[in-house]
């Protein structure tokens, strides 16, 4: 569960919109909601990486609201993982998203950062 605050709201776009939670800050939480969600069954060698999210953001949350965040591993397999995930406001969804990881050995990201 996260706390809105006006940095995740589209007035930060642009002084001109409302204090309105952005698509974009759901789309971060339910990334990270899910990447935790399945590193917990990773040993020490693995990580997962995002590689899709479609998402429907159908409801509107104010600065200062609280949002709930439930990602459900849909299918496991192989290095593949799929998400079903919902976000809710005061008990009611306000979006819906599908999401992908693919499992990657921790290695490879060292590399890459070197």
């Amino acid at each position: 569960m996260f706390c809105v605050t006006k940095n995740d709201c589209i007035s930060a776009i642009d002084d001109s919109l409302p204090d309105l939670l952005g698509t974009y800050t759901i789309v971060k939480w339910m990334e990270i909601v899910s990447a935790k969600n399945i590193n917990q069954q990773l040993d020490d060698q693995q990580i997962s990486v995002g590689g899709k999210i479609s998402i429907e953001h159908s409801g509107m949350v104010k600065n200062g609201d609280k949002v709930k965040i439930t990602s459900i591993i849909k299918s496991f397999h192989k290095r593949n993982v799929s998400f079903i995930i919902e976000a809710n406001n005061q008990g009611k969804i306000i979006a819906k998203a599908r999401h992908d990881r693919t499992i990657i050995p921790r290695k490879l990201i060292s590399r890459l950062l070197k």
